[in-house]
C-alpha cells in the first residue's frame, strides 16, 4: 500500500490542496526518519480539517458545544483516499459523528484516527503506544452466538445486608445502594435519558432458560431502557453465557468508583508469601446478586413480542464488577485474597490455613454465598500447588515461585490467532486477543514490556484506528510489520518455556543514585554513606535538545544506571519526574521512544545483576538539581551540602 507523507488543508469547498513539508511527526511522535521501513506501510499521512464553529449539538449532552482547537486526522489508506469523501465537514470531537462518517468513508481502508493536536505539537509521551486498544466502542472478544443452549446457573440469592455487616471497612456498603436503593440509583442516570429500545436477535429461544432460573422475567411495565442481550460462548465450548449491552446505561449514569481489584502483581507476590492456600470460585456469581424490582426496570432486554427484565447483576453494566469484587474482599478479609468471584484463603502454616478456611466458611454461610471447588479438587481443601487465575503457584519449594499456566500458556503460544499475527496477515480481533495474551504472559512472567516496544507502538495506533470503529472492522484483515512480529515471537519463545519465577528481594546496594534534567542539561549523581562519590552532566543538543522533558529525564537516569552503578542488588533511584518512576516502575511507558531508552537501560542493569528502585522527590530535594542549571560538579568524594 502506497503512502504519501504530505499534509492537507480541507477547504470548505471540498478538495485538498497539498504541500511537501520538511517534516512529519506520526502519531508516536516520531518523524519519517525514525520509523522503520516495514511500518511506513502500515499507516498513512496527517489530514487537517477546519475547526467546528457550528454550535451543533452533541448527542446525549443537550448542550452546544464549539471547538474552536484544529483537529488532526491520520488518513489511512492510498495516496488518493483522502479525497474520496469529497467535503469532509467539521467532525470536532463529536465522537458520534466521527462514527457517520466512518460509514460513509467505506473506501478508506482502516478507518480514522482523530487527535486534538497538531503533528508538530505531538510529543513522544503524549499520543503514542500503549499497552491497550484504547478508546474501542467494539470489545475485541469472541462473537456473539446465540445458537448454544445458556449454560446453568444457580437459583440462589446472596444475603447483600449481611455481607454489608461484616463489612468493617465500609467499601461494599457504599455500593450497596446501587442493588436495593431505587432513589438513590435513580439520583447516578441522567432524568433526560431513557427510553430507548434496542431488541436483541436470536434470543427468543433463551426466554424459558431465564424464567426458570429466576436471571429474568417478563416485563410488565415499560423498561427505562431496553437494551440488547447476546451470548457468548464458554470455555467449554457447549453453552454459552449471557451478556447485556448496557452502554445506553453504562452512557447515561455515573462511572463506577475505583474497583479495588489488586494488581496481579502484588496478588503473586501476597500469594507466594504463604506456604498453604485453599481456592474456590462463586456460582454463577453475578447472578447471586438480587436486584431491587424497582431497579430491575432500569434494566430491561428488548425482545421480539415482550420485553424482559433482568432481577440480578448482569456482564455488561459497569457496576458490576465493582459490586463484585468489593462483596469478595468483604468475604476474604484478613484471610486471603480475591479476584472477582475466585476467592484464595491463605496460610503460613497448614494449621493457620484452616482455621482461616473455617473463618471463611462461616461467612459464606451467614452471607448465603454459593461457593464451589475449583480446578476439580475437594471443596475446602488445603494445598501448596495450585492454579489460580491463570497462574501456577508452587509454594512448598524451598523458595515460592510461580509461572503462567502451562494449559493457557499452550493455547496461546498454538492458537490460530498467533499463527495469523506472525504470518503478518490477520484481522484486528485477532491481533488484540494475542496483544492481550502478550500484557498478560508479561505480567505474570515479570518481563518489562519496554522491551517489546515496536509491539505496544503498533497496538496503541491500531486502537487509535479503531476508535468508533464498525463491528465489522474487528474483522478487516491488517497487515502486521516484521519488526512487531519479531518481537512477539521472541515473546512467544519465553512464554512456550513458561520458566518458573523465583521470588526474593534483592540486598540493598548500599547507594542512592540521583539523576535530573532541565530542558537544555542533564546531570547524574552516586550516594553512598552519605557521601556524593561521582557524578556525571551533560548537555542535550542536536534532535535530543527538542525531546519531551520526560524523555530527557529518562535518558538521565539512563546515563546515571550505565556510568555509575556497578554494584549488584538493589539500587535506589531518585528522580523528581512522576512519569519516569511510574515508568520505570512498571516497566514500560506510553513513548516509543522512552520504551528503547527504557529497555536498554533494564538490560544494562540486568547485567550487572541490579535491581532498579524507583522513588520520586520534590525538585527541592533532589541533589542533581543544581548542576542541570549551570553549576559544575563538586571535586569528589563531596558532602551533600555541596550540592546546593
Amino acid at each position: 500500500m502506497a503512502v504519501t507523507w504530505t499534509r492537507a488543508w480541507w477547504r470548505w469547498t471540498g478538495g485538498p490542496t497539498t504541500r511537501p513539508v520538511e517534516r512529519v511527526v506520526r502519531v508516536d511522535g516520531r518523524s519519517r526518519a525514525d520509523e522503520p521501513d516495514d511500518e511506513r506501510q502500515a499507516f498513512g499521512r496527517w489530514v487537517r480539517k477546519r475547526p467546528r464553529v457550528d454550535g451543533g449539538k452533541r448527542r446525549g449532552d443537550g448542550c452546544g458545544r464549539r471547538s474552536l482547537s484544529p483537529t488532526w486526522v491520520l488518513a489511512v489508506g492510498g495516496p488518493q483516499s483522502a479525497g474520496r469523501g469529497g467535503r469532509v465537514g467539521g467532525v470536532g470531537r463529536d465522537a458520534s459523528r466521527l462514527a457517520g462518517l466512518q460509514r460513509r468513508l467505506q473506501g478508506i481502508a482502516g478507518g480514522l484516527a482523530v487527535y486534538d493536536e497538531a503533528p508538530d505539537n505531538v510529543s513522544s509521551s503524549t499520543y503514542s503506544s500503549t499497552p491497550s486498544l484504547p478508546g474501542c466502542r467494539v470489545a475485541p472478544g469472541r462473537r456473539a452466538d446465540a445458537g448454544l443452549p445458556l449454560a446453568r446457573v444457580t437459583s440462589n440469592r446472596i444475603d447483600v445486608e449481611a455481607l454489608a455487616a461484616m463489612d468493617g471497612v465500609g467499601r461494599f456498603r457504599e455500593v450497596l445502594p446501587m442493588l436495593v436503593d431505587p432513589v438513590a440509583f435513580a439520583g447516578l442516570v441522567d432524568g433526560a435519558a431513557g427510553g430507548c429500545r434496542v431488541p436483541s436477535r436470536g434470543m427468543e429461544r433463551h426466554r424459558d432458560a431465564m424464567r426458570s432460573c429466576g436471571v429474568a422475567s417478563d416485563a410488565h411495565v415499560r423498561p427505562v431502557f431496553a437494551m440488547k442481550a447476546f451470548t457468548t460462548p464458554k470455555k467449554d465450548g457447549r453453552t454459552s453465557r449471557l451478556v447485556l449491552d448496557a452502554r445506553p446505561l453504562n452512557d447515561a449514569m455515573y462511572g463506577p468508583p475505583s474497583m479495588d481489584l489488586p494488581n496481579i502483581r502484588d496478588f503473586i507476590n501476597e500469594v507466594k508469601r504463604h506456604r498453604f492456600a485453599m481456592q474456590c470460585d462463586g456460582v454463577s456469581y453475578f447472578y447471586q446478586f438480587p436486584i431491587h424490582a424497582s431497579i430491575s426496570r432500569y434494566f430491561g432486554i428488548g425482545m421480539k413480542g415482550c420485553d424482559m427484565l433482568l432481577h440480578v447483576l448482569c456482564m455488561g453494566w459497569s457496576w458490576a464488577p465493582c459490586i463484585a469484587q468489593r462483596a469478595s474482599n468483604v468475604l476474604v478479609r484478613d484471610l486471603g485474597l480475591a479476584w472477582v468471584d475466585n476467592f484464595l484463603v491463605l496460610g503460613g502454616s497448614l494449621d493457620e490455613a484452616q482455621r482461616n478456611v473455617a473463618v471463611f466458611r462461616e461467612r459464606t454461610q451467614a452471607a448465603r454465598v454459593e461457593v464451589r471447588a475449583e480446578g476439580g479438587g475437594a471443596l475446602w481443601e488445603v494445598c501448596s500447588r495450585f492454579v489460580c487465575v491463570g497462574v501456577e503457584f508452587d509454594l512448598a519449594a524451598e523458595t515460592q515461585r510461580h509461572r503462567l499456566d502451562p494449559s493457557w500458556a499452550e493455547r496461546w503460544v498454538d492458537g490460530s490467532g498467533m499463527t495469523a499475527v506472525l504470518s503478518g496477515r490477520a484481522t484486528a480481533r485477532q491481533f488484540a486477543e494475542v496483544f492481550g495474551g502478550a500484557v498478560w504472559a508479561t505480567d505474570i512472567l515479570a518481563i518489562p514490556r519496554c522491551h517489546f516496544a515496536a509491539l505496544l507502538s503498533f497496538a496503541g495506533r491500531l486502537g487509535g484506528r479503531m476508535v468508533g470503529a464498525a463491528a465489522h472492522s474487528w474483522d478487516e484483515v491488517i497487515d502486521v510489520p516484521p519488526s512487531t512480529r519479531r518481537e512477539l515471537g521472541a515473546l512467544r519463545k519465553t512464554v512456550q518455556g513458561n520458566p518458573w519465577v523465583v521470588g526474593g528481594t534483592a540486598e540493598d546496594s548500599g547507594s542512592v543514585l540521583w539523576t535530573d534534567a532541565s530542558s537544555w542539561a542533564w546531570a547524574a549523581l552516586l550516594e553512598a554513606e552519605g557521601r556524593l562519590v561521582d557524578g556525571r552532566q551533560g548537555v542535550f543538543a542536536g534532535p535530543d535538545a527538542g525531546a519531551h522533558i520526560n524523555l530527557k529525564e529518562m535518558w538521565a537516569l539512563a546515563e546515571g544506571v550505565v556510568r555509575l552503578c556497578w554494584a549488584p542488588g538493589a539500587q535506589r533511584c531518585r528522580v523528581d519526574n512522576a512519569a519516569v518512576v511510574g515508568a520505570v516502575a512498571k516497566g514500560s511507558s506510553s513513548s516509543y521512544a522512552a520504551n528503547r531508552l527504557l529497555s536498554r537501560t533494564i538490560r544494562a542493569a540486568d547485567r550487572r545483576k541490579i535491581v532498579l528502585c524507583p522513588g520520586w522527590v520534590p525538585s527541592g530535594e533532589q541533589q542533581a538539581d543544581p548542576y542541570t542549571r549551570g553549576a559544575s560538579l563538586p571535586r569528589f568524594p563531596a558532602p551533600l551540602s555541596a550540592s546546593r
